[in-house]
């Protein structure tokens, strides 16, 4: 039977070939994410632990302790670290973002992980970390490095005068010198600035005061009395950190930045081999329907029904593996490739070899060979039903009936519509809601899914006779053959559909959320134009100052927002000028007004349902310098998706934070000088690579931007399942073509030419995708539409947009997947030869 089953999977491979490519793309997938995923974690982590090589402990503030003032990590500090037995190097570090203005006024490298640093010479007068490769360390305000990578892209030598944005503004300097550094953010993609320290600290800090505090110890010294000493000089407010631990957190942290990627890759990995299983099983349920007389065959010589389905699963089984192999290979190749794409860009990831783990080969093999196998179960399972006395008649049984089948799939339909509507109606909002909602779409899709022959018979049938009058016969014969097996129609038809049915779904989610957000913006948003930064750094108030006495300018409010412990939680805590404040925001009170805003704090309506608070109710807060007190409500106001679900006056909150400071300011023109407004505002502010000037209509598509970028990387992840989808189809169409080699020649012999023979394949392929895509869509818009309910935005309401003519463009689309799907199967049923073809058996 082994023999047998080898010369089948011989005599077989041009069928198996293309099952074989739907497990590779399938696998691919997998073994592509699972090796960038690990290189870059890899790479990470190596520069992670050479930003902290022979650091024995270190001092920094304590996160998780409140207190008013800053712990004083300063010179004197250092200077004490460095008396202690077997310390080493001893240096202070204070850090924030920063980032280098190219020639042409652009920023330069990826801005979000942009960092700038102060030079810390030791004894020696070297920084240990940053090696010095041109010029000289900055020694004065007015002097930056930059590392070797970072220079070179700005297009700046040493001596030359150049911008940086750190600090909240921009300053000038002179570039004295260049720097090597194995600093992860560097790997990632960064620049680094190097200043002095003292302009570094006055940037990011306070005077005098650092960041980090590290001590080195020689190599394979002991380091556990040193630890112990400096743990007795921590000051109150920090916390002493082993270098180990420092070490484990960015470790940590790369990992962290991947794990997001790598699970959302891996899930469109398995929607890829659960549109491969549809393939793989109608393709064995194809083969083992032609093969049936040869299985009875074998029954009838005597082998067993045990030995004939073993036999057919050791060919999925081989399958499987060769398909798992190739797929593997493809997947290295395919990351690989991808980190050599991704060098040189905003996304660059961090260098390093490639990692293939054991558990990425083990994996591979395991989902192609699993996936192959399981999906090759049930037509198997067919095999032993076969009846040995098959093998002389001469027709054979036909399948069972679909009764059950339709059955139950109604029954699942009724409970997963029903059971979202309960939930719609009557559950809270909360991440459970979600859940259920999600559990009854997949389980009425599973339903459609299992009524997809019934629907079939019915759809087609439907598109039969306008088919038929622009086609006529060959139209006719298309449709015919569409229904002829209707499992077979379903299954080519599924693999199409659920990648249709993902991308609609996910579309008008999409669309929902964009117009939802678009539209409570335009209402919530007075202002004409907002100046913000372009890095992490709040505004300076002197902008803030400049801003608000700037000619057309009708009102100018700062937005700033801090962590406060409000109600027994730490919860986002915004302040708005007391007076201009509402005039640049709509607030749609549904108890108090805007005048309460100068004393009291106002929350949004949801949120003070939810803790039970009303105008009056008193709210005990604690600020983020440790102080606490108690705010009473004084107003009540509808979602705004502009700011946060508490807010106070900046009156109310600067006393309380050490930098008053906001990233964002809001400005209203005088009436009828909007385009004056944002001529001076461009004069103003428009050449300074710190800040960014957006009208209006900016923001509200700034709030899209992120979700159309989503969508957008969706569809091309969701590509992978739609191509599968194709190889179904050819897969389909030409194991069809093969089967009915006698019914063709025999149309070829009563006139049919070869033109009409090709259009009769293409007039198919057209129908199973148009059946596929119609349901898909469906499916989408219903569960998407549905979904969208069950989304919890907070103080924005949610309502359900349908985007028809991007998905009349998704069905249009499918239809032309068809029937270029339909191109190879149908060029070789038109190169049959009439005489071989009547001839086939």
């Amino acid at each position: 039977m082994l023999k047998n089953a080898l010369r089948t999977l011989a005599a077989q491979r041009t069928r198996l070939a293309l099952t074989v490519l739907a497990i590779v793309f399938g696998v691919a997938f997998v073994a592509g994410v699972l090796t960038l995923k690990d290189s870059i974690t890899g790479a990470s982590a190596s520069a992670a632990a050479d930003d902290f090589a022979g650091v024995a402990v270190g001092i920094r503030a304590d996160p998780d302790r409140d207190t008013p003032d800053r712990p004083a990590l300063d010179a004197r500090l250092v200077d004490r670290l460095r008396t202690l037995p077997g310390a080493g190097d001893v240096r202070g570090s204070v850090s924030g973002p920063a980032v280098v203005v190219d020639r042409a006024g652009h920023l330069v490298g990826r801005v979000e992980e942009a960092v700038g640093t102060n030079h810390a010479p030791g004894p020696d007068g070297a920084d240990p970390l940053y090696r010095v490769t041109s010029g000289r360390a900055p020694t004065a305000a007015g002097e930056v490095a930059l590392d070797d990578a970072g220079a070179r892209e700005a297009g700046y030598r040493v001596g030359e005068r150049l911008r940086v944005v750190a600090g909240g503004g921009t300053l000038d300097a002179t570039l004295v010198g260049t720097v090597h550094a194995d600093d992860a953010r560097i790997r990632l993609g960064a620049t680094l600035t190097l200043f002095d320290t003292a302009t570094a600290q006055r940037l990011f800090a306070a005077p005098g005061a650092y960041d980090l505090i590290t001590v080195s110890t020689p190599p394979n010294a002991p380091v556990a009395a040193l630890t112990q000493a400096v743990r007795d000089l921590v000051p109150a407010g920090a916390e002493a950190v082993t270098g180990a631990e420092l070490t484990s957190e960015r470790r940590d942290l790369a990992a962290a930045g991947t794990a997001g990627l790598a699970t959302g890759l891996l899930v469109f990995a398995g929607i890829a081999l659960f549109v491969g299983t549809f393939i793989i099983t109608n393709t064995f349920t194809m083969l083992i329907g032609r093969r049936t007389r040869e299985l009875a065959l074998l029954r009838a010589v005597g082998a067993t029904r045990r030995q004939v389905t073993n036999s057919v699963r050791l060919e999925a089984l081989a399958t499987g593996l060769i398909g798992a192999l190739l797929g593997l290979l493809l997947g290295i190749a395919l990351a690989a490739g991808l980190l050599a794409l991704l060098r040189g860009t905003d996304a660059e990831p961090p260098r390093g070899p490639l990692v293939v783990r054991p558990a990425t080969i083990l994996w591979s093999l395991l989902v192609g060979v699993g996936v192959t196998v399981a999906a090759a179960w049930l037509p198997t399972r067919k095999v032993a039903r076969i009846p040995p006395m098959a093998a002389l008649r001469a027709h054979l049984p036909g399948p069972a009936g679909l009764l059950r089948r339709n059955l139950l799939g109604l029954l699942l339909i009724v409970l997963g519509i029903g059971g979202g509507y309960a939930t719609v109606r009557t559950a809270p909002d909360g991440d459970a809601k979600s859940v259920l909602i999600v559990v009854c779409g997949v389980v009425a899709v599973t339903g459609v899914l299992m009524l997809i022959p019934l629907l079939s018979v019915a759809v087609i049938g439907m598109l039969a006779h306008p088919l038929t009058r622009v086609f006529g016969v060959t139209g006719r014969l298309a449709s015919r053959n569409a229904l002829r097996d209707p499992r077979r129609t379903a299954a080519t038809a599924s693999a199409l559909m659920i990648g249709l049915f993902l991308v609609t779904g996910l579309t008008v989610i999409g669309a929902s959320l964009r117009d939802s957000l678009d539209h409570a913006a335009a209402r919530g948003l007075t202002a004409d134009y907002a100046v913000s930064t372009t890095l992490r750094d709040p505004i300076a108030p002197a902008t803030v100052e400049r801003i608000g006495r700037l000619p057309h300018v009708a009102a100018a409010s700062v937005y700033r927002s801090t962590v406060a412990e409000i109600a027994g939680g730490e919860r986002e805590l915004a302040a708005l000028d007391p007076v201009a404040g509402p005039q640049v925001l709509r607030f749609d009170f549904v108890e108090g007004g805007p005048e309460a805003l100068a004393t009291d704090l106002l929350v949004e309506r949801i949120e003070a349902r939810e803790r039970g608070l009303k105008v009056g109710s008193t709210v005990p807060v604690t600020f983020p310098d440790g102080v606490s007190g108690t705010l009473r409500v004084g107003g009540i106001y509808r979602g705004n998706p502009i700011v946060t679900p508490y807010l106070v006056s900046t009156r109310i909150l600067d006393p309380h934070l050490e930098r008053p400071l906001g990233r964002q300011v809001f400005v209203r023109s005088v009436p009828g000088e909007t385009k004056a407004l944002r001529t001076t505002l461009d004069e103003a502010f428009g050449a300074d690579p710190a800040l960014r000037v957006q009208s209006k209509g900016e923001l509200r598509r700034g709030l899209a931007a992120g979700i159309d970028l989503l969508l957008n990387i969706v569809y091309g992840l969701l590509g992978m399942a739609v191509l599968i989808a194709v190889i179904g189809i050819v897969n389909t169409l030409a194991m069809s073509v093969l089967e009915r080699t006698r019914e063709i020649g025999l149309l070829r012999a009563i006139g049919l030419d070869a033109r009409r023979v090709r259009d009769l394949i293409r007039l198919e392929a057209a129908l199973i995708s148009l059946f596929g895509a119609l349901l898909g869509v469906g499916l989408g818009v219903g569960v998407g539409a549905l979904a969208v309910r069950g989304i919890d935005l907070g103080n924005v309401p949610l309502a359900a947009t349908i985007p028809w003519l991007r998905i009349a463009l998704f069905v249009l689309g499918a239809i032309g997947v068809g029937v270029l799907a339909a191109a190879w199967p149908a060029r070789r049923a038109a190169r049959m030869s009439v005489l071989g073809a009547l001839g086939t058996e």
